[in-house]
């Protein structure tokens, strides 16, 4: 039925073993295109490469669908933009205790979901672009890189889009070495003061210990609901890594802030419209 929603997800009362099992099926030909860490074994991959940079259409905004299906609400921020150039978020999304791993969202609306990584660089063509087809961002940020930066962030999450949490220094989360309590809980108070709101997604660095106790704990106590992987990469030379080909609805892209992110924007719009498909 149009309208229903379920994420492949496991939530903490399900056994955590199989969001293990999950991503352990992902073939380590395509890891995601972030830097090497010595502690990052658990990173998901993807394993079918496609031909990059297909010919784009004519440029046109990409709105949301009208019925939003619950789990696309919580990944898309959860109400459209409002008059002073922020996005709307449900708080119904924010107070769910419920804390679950996914990375991918099962949906009967043609959409997919743009996340974007770090914060380093931050392209004003990419910038424009998102302006330009009003294009809805969920932008995982690592504190540290853009502290001085909430200007630009707020642009880029503008149309229905959100700032979610990717640590204060991006530590590999299962790292006995990090401090997970300060990555998450800190980056979590920091970004409050910083853009409005709390953030209610994490994204681990290298996708690495998403079933790690301690990452659960300090992610539930302090207003995560939702930890987030991917199952599409597109990296940083433009090339599109799948799960499963082509591109479907409910299939969480994963980006990073650089130089060419523009052009990678692009490419997967394109792709997305191919299927029939519109960000959310």
């Amino acid at each position: 039925m149009r309208g229903s929603a379920i994420a492949v997800a496991v939530g903490i009362p399900l056994a955590l073993a199989a969001a293990a099992g999950f991503l352990a099926g992902m073939s380590s030909d395509g890891v995601a295109p972030e830097p090497a860490a010595a502690s990052a074994s658990s990173a998901p991959t993807a394993p079918s490469t496609a031909a990059a940079s297909p010919e784009p259409s004519a440029a046109s905004p990409s709105p949301s669908p009208s019925n939003i299906d619950p789990y696309v609400e919580a990944m898309s921020g959860g109400s459209e933009t409002l008059e002073d150039g922020q996005s709307g978020r449900s708080d119904t999304n924010i107070a769910d205790s419920d804390l679950e791993v996914l990375n991918w969202v099962e949906t009967d609306d043609p959409v997919f979901f743009i996340t974007i990584d770090d914060g380093l660089v931050r392209s004003p063509e990419a910038l424009a672009l998102i302006q330009e087809q009003q294009i809805p961002v969920t932008a995982f940020l690592t504190e540290y890189a853009v502290r001085e930066h909430t200007d630009y962030f707020n642009e880029v999450t503008a149309y229905g889009g959100s700032v979610q949490n990717h640590t204060m220094v991006h530590g590999a989360l299962n790292d006995p070495k990090t401090d997970v309590e300060w990555e998450i809980c800190e980056t979590q108070d920091r970004f409050e003061g910083q853009f409005g709101y709390r953030p209610w997604m994490l994204r681990p660095p290298y996708g690495a210990g998403p079933d790690d106790p301690d990452v659960l704990k300090y992610a539930q106590q302090c207003g995560i609901n939702r930890i987030v992987l991917w199952n599409v990469v597109v990296s940083n030379d433009n090339k599109v890594e799948y799960w499963e080909p082509p591109i479907r609805s409910g299939d969480i892209v994963l980006l990073h802030w650089e130089d060419n992110l523009a052009e990678g924007l692009q490419t997967i719009l394109e792709l997305g419209r191919q299927q029939g498909l519109t960000p959310a």
